[in-house]
């Protein structure tokens, strides 16, 4: 499981960050583009445990077949335990926890916050494919950043604003950046990202 957890050190006034990756991304790649994001912040990387190297994810989907909700419910809360742990061991405030995902990890991402699994108040989700979620939980304190590429050939534009529109139902605050790029991250986006968490420090 060691392979599967990294963290990073800052400032410990500054908010945890909690970072999932991508299919088949790896611990450093993610604590860089983390770093990117929050220059103070304490770090931590919880990676998937379906698959390994570039297959590597959180659950396991395919066009072919969709997802295991029960494999999705058990990622989640294994992923929260895990950063539960993290932030006591370290000493870093779960409360203000970040939450940043991209792709498969942004999909899980949003999944833990609509199930109230991950703590904190803001979330920053980089092409989130939508899950299903079987209990979602109220949350109006809760702040939502939202990106997709107008010509990704994953995730569509409709799909994450349905998925902002599931945040809003459950009373949470929502910004939608659409670039007019791919399934990879622009530099633009990870600009807007930074200042729209920037503007909450």
């Amino acid at each position: 499981m060691d392979d599967l957890i990294e963290t990073m050190p800052g400032a410990n006034t500054a908010p945890p960050v909690l970072l999932l990756q991508g299919t088949g991304g790896t611990n450093r790649e993610i604590l860089d583009f983390g770093r990117r994001l929050a220059p103070t912040s304490p770090l931590m990387t919880i990676a998937g445990r379906q698959g390994s190297g570039a297959q590597r994810q959180y659950y396991t989907q395919t066009a072919s077949s969709p997802a295991n909700p029960a494999q999705i419910k058990a990622a989640a809360q294994w992923v929260a335990d895990q950063a539960q742990r993290l932030c006591q061991e370290h000493h870093w405030d779960s409360s203000q926890l970040i939450t940043v995902g991209y792709s498969n990890g942004a999909a899980l991402g949003a999944y833990g916050v609509q199930m109230g699994l991950f703590p904190g108040r803001y979330a920053v989700l980089f092409h989130p494919l939508q899950l299903p979620v079987p209990t979602p939980q109220v949350q109006p304190d809760r702040e939502v950043w939202l990106s997709v590429g107008q010509r990704d050939q994953l995730v569509s534009v409709a799909t994450v604003r349905k998925l902002a529109a599931a945040c809003e139902d459950l009373q949470m605050t929502t910004t939608v950046n659409v670039t007019g790029g791919t399934h990879n991250i622009t530099p633009q986006e990870v600009l807007a990202a930074y200042n729209w968490l920037a503007a909450r420090r």
